[in-house]
């Protein structure tokens, strides 16, 4: 486990220590309740025992629902929480050809799932199987001085819990990460459901989606009760053990009675010490199987942040000159399949503060060049030579899908401040409406008037246009190209257009063309 942001608890370890102390008198006191108050019959130590027993059990019941129960569970809420905002925050910064590596699904489990998971196997190892050791060791200690064969026979029984701890339970870490990628399949499913339900029901290809989701459900349910069957044949099995020890424990203790070497008391009070120390060496066996079955988990949410500290790929290719972004010899590929050849640049230059159009077939690769220039996509398939400029990074990129959150007009402006050039420009008639995150209320024109909007309110250098008059009037189409001209010469802008309206007035015109991208300069 190597994230920082949760810290080792050595007070509560020592607290839990305290605890475990307190709960080792009381069988103790037992026997001596046996031994020396009843063998005695004197009522006034029969007094004296009850109220030092009283005083014990009630404190050590306050101190375990404190410090064992409510405080560790308290650790695991607030540490869930960091750790979620941390999953959060370090997907929010990693690199996105990094992120578009995983599917969406393998997120969201690790944002909900992999950090609770975290967080309790986090306590679990740093506060309770430490505390609980420390039991152990001091139970054993105890017994071993009250009569070395009980000594010998706890200690047998410790190993044996604990080999089949760690031996055990290895088909279940096995099991563990073939669970979670078939949950992050499921929950894949969940989302293609509820974020395209419109789309769905608007093909009517409910039965469709129902199929897919049922056949996945089943696959993922399956596999889910195997190896929940196992689970419980790890959680269960100590149990089981103690039963055993218990009845060989009792059949030793009584010879040893017989032959004079303890005492009832001595018998009662070790019976007591071995239900004791069934119950930490049995914690201490299913935190070690919770955590190597959970390990996939802890891995998920270390490799999150390692990812999220690694330079973007881009980075490599960043250079301080004068072109936003040049190219020689160059191959762009969309994957790793010769048929996967987009097309080749013999040599390209946009200089800054210029506008550029770029021209070709639905697919031919006209966005993917864009997000190569913004490290959304890895350039690992591409050949040649290419670089951008330091100052790609303050670019604004009008891209899809849309999106939306739950709020009114200037909520969804993300803190961008609103422009009222923009909103008379764009003709924007819905700045008073409450918006929602799944906007049916927005039709697809105001839509992309509201991520207009957005992306010119940033004021960022440098501009990428992916299609920006779809879905609008032609009022606000020429409207906004009269305000994408007005800023040739301010900004560097690089526009994805089919209609020609541009054309005549940018710098140059990209056009792909038989896997051919070649520049018309004007």
């Amino acid at each position: 486990m190597k994230t920082k942001q949760l810290k080792k608890y050595p007070i509560p370890v020592l607290m839990m220590a305290v605890t475990f102390g307190l709960t080792l008198l009381l069988p103790y006191l037992s026997g001596y309740l046996i031994d020396n108050v009843l063998a005695s019959y004197d009522e006034q130590k029969l007094w004296g025992w009850f109220g030092v027993t009283f005083l014990v059990a009630v404190v050590s019941m306050g101190f375990s629902f404190f410090f064992c129960n409510y405080n560790l569970n308290k650790y695991i809420i607030i540490n869930s929480q960091k750790l979620q905002q941390k999953a959060v925050d370090d997907i929010l910064h990693m690199n996105p050809s990094l992120f578009s590596r995983k599917d969406k699904g393998y997120y969201y489990n690790l944002c909900s799932n992999s950090s609770m998971c975290y967080a309790e196997v986090h306590e679990e190892v740093y506060c309770n199987l430490i505390g609980n050791l420390l039991y152990v060791i001091a139970l054993l200690a105890v017994i071993t001085y009250t009569n070395w064969v009980f000594g010998i026979f706890f200690l047998v029984y410790g190993f044996l819990l604990a080999l089949f701890a760690l031996y055990g339970s290895k088909p279940l870490f096995d099991m563990q990460s073939t669970v979670l990628t078939r949950q992050d399949t499921f929950l894949s499913e969940n989302r293609n459901i509820i974020e395209n339900k419109l789309g769905i029901n608007a093909l009517h290809t409910e039965a469709f989606f129902q199929k897919e989701f049922d056949k996945c459900c089943s696959s993922f349910t399956k596999y889910l009760l195997k190896y929940k069957f196992w689970y419980y044949m790890c959680v269960y099995a100590p149990d089981v053990i103690n039963k055993i020890f218990s009845i060989v424990y009792l059949f030793i203790a009584a010879f040893l009675v017989f032959r004079g070497q303890i005492t009832v008391g001595v018998l009662m009070m070790g019976y007591q010490y071995l239900e004791c120390f069934a119950d930490p060496i049995t914690l201490v066996c299913n935190i070690l199987t919770r955590y190597k079955s959970n390990k996939v988990h802890v891995d998920r949410v270390d490799q999150l942040s390692e990812d999220a500290a690694k330079e973007s790929e881009i980075n490599q290719h960043k250079a301080d000159q004068d072109a936003l972004f040049q190219a020689a010899s160059f191959d762009f590929y969309k994957g790793e399949e010769p048929d996967d050849f987009l097309y080749h640049i013999d040599q390209l230059a946009l200089k800054k503060n210029g506008l550029y159009m770029i021209k070709g077939e639905n697919g031919s690769g006209k966005s993917m060049l864009m997000n190569l220039m913004l490290g959304n996509i890895s350039p690992e398939y591409s050949k040649g030579t290419f670089s951008v400029s330091r100052e790609i990074s303050d670019t604004a990129f009008l891209t899809y899908p849309f999106f939306a959150i739950d709020g009114s007009f200037d909520d969804n402006l993300f803190g961008i401040a609103k422009n009222e050039e923009l909103l008379r420009l764009l003709n924007v008639d819905f700045a008073d409406k409450e918006i929602t995150s799944n906007p049916v209320n927005l039709s697809y024109g105001q839509q992309q008037k509201l991520a207009l909007m957005r992306l010119f309110g940033t004021d960022q250098p440098t501009l990428f246009l992916d299609e920006p008059l779809s879905n609008l009037d032609a009022e606000t189409q020429s409207h906004l190209i009269q305000y994408i001209k007005s800023l040739k010469g301010k900004k560097t802008l690089l526009v994805i257009m089919h209609s020609d309206e541009l054309d005549d007035f940018a710098d140059g015109i990209l056009r792909i063309h038989d896997h051919q991208m070649t520049l018309d300069g004007r």
